[in-house]
């Protein structure tokens, strides 16, 4: 069975730190939550003691470069090496939304900031940085290190990644891949895969060297239309944005990804419209929907696709409880211990 994971993003903060717990007595491997603050990872790490925990993910350009590596290092260091630094890019409406700005060239921006952090992690700690790139400028003191000198402060990296250059980027520099969380096995294969190859032949590495993780959207329902609309809904919400346009497009759906551009701008209030635009195949192709059973059962065709199948919550025009729900029927019917 290939190894498995779980996203508990979109839960209340309250209840990560016992999601995480529950998931990793379940046998996930890995639990990602998104990019909350940095305590929020801790919380998770301190309730669980093997599985590794990761920043599903952190926006990269939210962080001073310096404090972030500090932070992931600290993490790597008091809890057994566990944190997985998952970045992303973000879309030029995120940023702005939720950062202030925008940040012109982000896959060279992303590429030195990975640069900046191993730099960082490696330096000792009674001497200097100094890096002087063209998005990251740092000059001073090294991260504090204070432990044994033989610890490793590094962190594994993975990016979240959708179009070529991002996912060559991934390949070429990074430990794996958050895959987007509208990926069809036709996608992974005819699109992730060749460009994340292309960054792995750059570095020299191969398959075995890279963990590729594909979020594969869920939503589970004894009620299985009310779990298909709930599904379309969230898809659909993915594929609305421009900067995804190529998951569609390079499968030959382009009048789909226009019927959906159209709901979600001349009727963003009305989530019914949105799952119209759709196909119910299309979908389907693009998620996991219906019973435990049913669920488990679909996540099979990724099996021998991607390295690690993690399983991510549909969220939209969903309520705090029915979340809470979704995430641990989930958790229930699909980790390792229940296959």
């Amino acid at each position: 069975m290939p190894r498995r994971a779980i996203s508990i993003a979109d839960s209340a903060i309250q209840e990560k730190p016992e999601l995480a717990r529950r998931a990793e007595a379940a046998g996930f491997d890995v639990v990602w939550n998104s990019g909350e603050s940095i305590p929020v990872f801790a919380s998770m790490l301190e309730r669980t003691s093997s599985a590794r925990i990761g920043s599903g993910v952190i926006r990269a350009f939210q962080f001073d470069p310096r404090n972030l590596a500090q932070h992931a290092a600290d993490l790597q260091r008091l809890y057994d090496r566990r944190f997985i630094l998952g970045l992303g890019g973000g879309t030029k409406y995120m940023n702005i939304n939720s950062l202030g700005r925008d940040f012109p060239r982000p896959a060279s921006h992303i590429r030195e900031l990975i640069r900046f952090l191993r730099y960082a992690w490696s330096v000792p700690g009674e001497e200097r940085l100094s890096f002087n790139g063209s998005f990251v400028r740092v000059e001073g003191q090294a991260l504090r290190h204070r432990g044994s000198d033989e610890e490793d402060p590094s962190a594994p990296i993975y990016l979240a990644a959708v179009n070529e250059g991002m996912l060559r980027l991934a390949g070429d520099l990074c430990d794996g891949l958050c895959g987007h969380p509208i990926a069809s096995v036709r996608f992974i294969e005819q699109h992730v895969w060749p460009h994340v190859d292309e960054g792995l032949r750059r570095s020299g590495r191969t398959r075995a060297d890279f963990d590729h993780q594909s979020w594969l959207t869920f939503a589970i329902s004894r009620d299985r239309q009310k779990a298909l609309r709930e599904l379309k809904i969230h898809v659909a919400r993915f594929m609305a944005t421009r900067s995804y346009s190529v998951v569609l497009d390079s499968q030959g759906y382009p009048d789909v990804r226009e019927r959906i551009r159209d709901a979600f701008v001349n009727h963003p209030d009305d989530p019914d419209a949105l799952a119209a635009a759709i196909p119910d195949e299309v979908a389907a192709e693009h998620g996991l929907y219906g019973t435990p059973d049913d669920v488990a059962e679909q996540a099979r065709r990724y099996e021998g696709v991607i390295d690690t199948l993690c399983f991510y919550s549909a969220s939209n025009t969903m309520d705090a409880a029915r979340v809470l729900e979704n995430i641990e029927l989930a958790i229930g019917a699909l980790g390792p211990s229940s296959a």
